[in-house]
């Protein structure tokens, strides 16, 4: 059952239409009273109750009845609203006008485990503009989903959106969509820098660390803040190319950079992708060129693109493909297993 709390009642009897058969309460001692009963499993929080009233309820919900799903409501979602949800522990937040959202957000809320993770982050670095980054870090997920992980993939690629755009994902809400059990993403949104300052980048991190065994940052090809956030608070990166020369030599450019800015290279990886095996330089002139050891390479084949076509990631669709076997054989390697 879902129950909504919401002080005013004209608002709520409005959300009856896209709640699905919802216990409504209207005062504080009501919703109270309903959590102790144990019935439901999503809380929706309606607009009209002030942030700060909102997040409270939101804390005494999770302490009585830990793994409930809840849903925020607001008529205006903004950065300052988005940071303290997260800060709150409320990973959706949903536009109150778009009946649609709501109504999705309502249905795919569930409990989860709350019990605190030590989860990591990984952040996906791509060396040029079309080397298939995005598609790494969605087989990356996927892969790690497979062991039975909980993964969340965060897109801060604000200008290009590609993690909706691959997996065929509509937002439900501006900070978690659900993509498949024990799979989530954080997409970025219409004008994405309002929503992804870096200081909401750093909280949201936090925040999902706490949530997931694994969070896997796909990012744009440039140093910026929000990538640079990412960055400091990430257990490992992975550097993503193909084996062409002109990508190595970005590549290698990519890596004084990471050096200049004293990131550890310890948990620094290097990913070679769509590697022909015929073509390819030779591992000494690899590695004259990127002055790295090479973690990992994943063979060029069709069926990349044709599983980008499908929206799904071709480590879950054919899990003993050689693209899958060899990122599976680098994350065995590479990424701590929690």
């Amino acid at each position: 059952m879902t129950l909504l709390y919401e002080p005013n009642a004209v608002l709520a009897v409005r959300l009856l239409t896209v709640i699905p058969d919802p216990r409504i309460a209207t005062r504080r001692e009501a919703a109270t009273g309903a959590l102790a009963k144990g019935l439901e499993s999503v809380v929706v929080i309606g607009p009209s109750l002030p942030m700060s009233l909102a997040l409270e309820y939101a804390a005494e919900a999770r302490l009585a009845r830990p793994g409930v799903g809840i849903v925020l409501l607001r008529s205006v979602i903004d950065d300052d609203v988005l940071a303290r949800s997260v800060r709150g522990g409320v990973l959706v937040v949903v536009d109150a006008n778009d009946r649609t959202a709501v109504a999705n957000a309502c249905q795919r809320a569930h409990p989860s485990e709350v019990s605190y993770r030590p989860g990591q982050i990984t952040v996906v670095l791509g060396s040029t503009g079309g080397c298939g980054k995005t598609t790494v870090a969605i087989n990356l997920a996927s892969v790690l989903r497979a062991t039975g992980a909980q993964v969340c993939l965060v897109d801060l690629s604000l200008d290009t959106s590609g993690l909706a755009a691959q997996l065929r994902l509509d937002t439900v809400s501006p900070l978690v969509t659900p993509y498949e059990p024990g799979l989530d993403c954080a997409l970025t949104q219409a004008k994405p820098g309002e929503l992804f300052s870096p200081t909401f980048v750093a909280e949201l991190l936090v925040a999902l660390e706490g949530e997931y065994d694994h969070v896997v940052v796909d990012t744009p090809t440039r140093f910026t803040e929000q990538v640079l956030t990412a960055l400091d608070s990430a257990r490992h990166h992975i550097v993503v190319g193909t084996a062409e020369r002109p990508s190595l030599k970005a590549m290698r450019l990519a890596l004084d950079m990471l050096d200049l800015l004293t990131y550890d290279p310890r948990g620094r990886r290097i990913v070679l992708n769509r590697v022909v095996p015929e073509v390819r330089l030779s591992p000494r002139e690899v590695d004259a060129l990127v002055h790295n050891r090479v973690d990992g390479e994943l063979p060029a084949t069709k069926a990349v693109p044709a599983s980008i076509n499908q929206g799904v990631p071709l480590a879950a669709a054919i899990p003993d493909h050689p693209f899958a076997k060899a990122l599976r054989r680098f994350t065995d390697t590479s990424i701590d297993h929690v």
